[in-house]
């Protein structure tokens, strides 16, 4: 390592992220919002929900692009999620203001590209892990010293990549804008200059995007799905009250989905990761330690990046759908990833102020790392077979014949019929539909729950690791 250059180093963590994103690549639409975002490099259409407000214009562009040039769209994503690790490390090491050749830069590396949700989200059909690198990005030059138009211009970028992430922006954007000698530029044009700057990177995915789907059916996109997401579907706070379920599932997805450690029903190798880094962590507290300042965040409680992420948990609580999808909490990880690097960091390098024997600490160090690895790579795994869903979609398609009637949900119905499974159906949205189904003797396939007073010909249950993706991760299928 030491005759290697810094950029050698990057050019070796460029590769492995490129080439671990390839080689886990899924080759099947998992979810329905997946299946959304894979009908968009076929047909963009925001009307047709293909994808979902808010549309996302700079991810399928990228994605698009990339699909035109491979000929595959699960490549092209894979393809995306690799460079959004490689950068996720880069800018991640850049705001700390360490060295990718330092053990403290080899640890954040490690632990961001092992990280589990992040490996899952690198290859999901979805923007999150682009998201979480052009939000680092942005950070980074909006809090340092120069250059920080780039960073107003990649905050209006990121609203077309993904614009729920844009509250971990805010301190930042406004601390930059109207500190001491921002205010003296305000006068004299840099305010307004910095202002230009985020709308230019609005505009650079707005207006062809206004361009491609019509100024009235934006608008009636933006105002179907914002009223739907916050007041039906959504899974916010208004839909989903519960604040202790909310707050229970929140540290759920940041402890267990989030770093893979033990959560109640979990293999007992997630207990092993879990005392090791309890280990670690215990080893790095010392009583007579004095509070530095080795990472700016670090007891910064005022640091505009802690804001920040305190004001995104506080919108993710109330806002979005913690109960049933853990990537919300995915921008959480780098900067939680790179305080247990720290941590790993002084154990290699024999920090004085370890509390533990150095060869205690180091036995959780290499008990961690594996054990760490060995979650996230199962899971990688698990990742690249059909989920529960999919694999209903696959035993529905084996069994297609002219008079076959499948009765479920009407999102269950409309990732079937995108999926090329001919049949006739009938969708339930309450039990008063239920009535239009007495017409129906045999040979119909009902998804989800049994039909009162009724035996099915056949039982059948579909399974994937809720750990892989929260989503249906069992359904129940019944023929009569």
């Amino acid at each position: 390592m030491n005759r290697m250059t810094e950029a050698r180093v990057w050019g070796v963590i460029f590769i492995s992220c490129l080439g671990s994103r390839l080689l886990s690549t899924v080759y099947y639409i998992e979810d329905l919002d997946s299946l959304r975002f894979a009908l968009s490099m076929v047909d963009y259409d925001v009307a047709r929900l293909q994808p979902h407000f808010p549309a996302y214009p700079v991810f399928c562009f990228i994605a698009k692009l990339l699909y035109a040039i491979t000929g595959s769209y699960a490549v092209a994503f894979s393809l995306i999620g690799g460079l959004s690790t490689f950068f996720t490390c880069y800018w991640m090491l850049k705001i700390a203001a360490f060295r990718v050749k330092t053990p403290v830069g080899i640890a954040t590396v490690f632990v961001i590209c092992m990280n589990p949700l992040l490996w899952l989200m690198s290859n999901r059909y979805m923007p999150d892990a682009m998201g979480v690198a052009c939000m680092l990005a942005s950070l980074y030059f909006i809090t340092a010293a120069r250059h920080s138009y780039l960073g107003f211009l990649l905050a209006g970028i990121l609203l077309g990549v993904r614009l729920s992430y844009l509250p971990i922006l805010l301190p930042a954007l406004f601390i930059r804008l109207w500190r001491a000698d921002s205010i003296k530029g305000i006068a004299s044009g840099r305010g307004l200059r910095l202002i230009g700057a985020a709308a230019g990177g609005i505009g650079v995915w707005l207006l062809p995007l206004i361009g491609i789907t019509g100024w009235d059916a934006l608008v009636a996109a933006a105002q179907t799905q914002s009223y739907g997401h916050f007041s039906d579907f959504g899974g916010t706070i208004a839909t989903h009250p519960s604040a202790w379920i909310r707050i229970t599932k929140l540290f759920e997805s940041v402890w267990a989905d989030g770093f893979g450690l033990y959560w109640q029903g979990r293999h007992l190798i997630t207990a092993c990761t879990t005392i090791a880094l309890c280990g670690i962590i215990a080893a790095n507290w010392h009583p007579g330690r004095r509070r530095d300042t080795e990472f700016p965040l670090t007891g910064a409680f005022k640091h505009p990046i802690f804001i920040g992420s305190v004001l995104y948990v506080v919108w993710i609580f109330f806002g979005q759908n913690v109960i049933h999808k853990s990537r919300h909490v995915l921008p959480m990880l780098p900067f939680l990833g790179l305080g247990i690097a720290i941590a790993c960091s002084r154990i290699v390098t024999r920090d004085r102020k370890i509390g533990f024997p150095h060869q205690l600490a180091w036995g959780c160090l290499s008990i961690f790392s594996l054990c760490y690895s060995y979650v996230t790579l199962t899971l990688v795994v698990q990742h690249t077979k059909p989920t529960a869903i999919a694999q209903v979609q696959q035993y529905l398609c084996a069994q297609q014949h002219e008079k076959l009637h499948i009765v479920s949900v009407p999102l269950i119905r409309y990732y079937l019929a995108s999926q090329a499974v001919e049949a006739v159906y009938i969708p339930i949205k309450n039990e008063a539909d239920l009535g239009q189904l007495n017409a129906l003797e045999s040979g119909f396939v009902v998804i989800g729950s049994p039909l009162p007073n009724r035996l099915p010909k056949t039982e059948k249950r579909f399974y994937h690791n809720p750990y892989v993706n929260r989503m249906w991760p069992e359904i129940q299928l019944f023929v009569y």
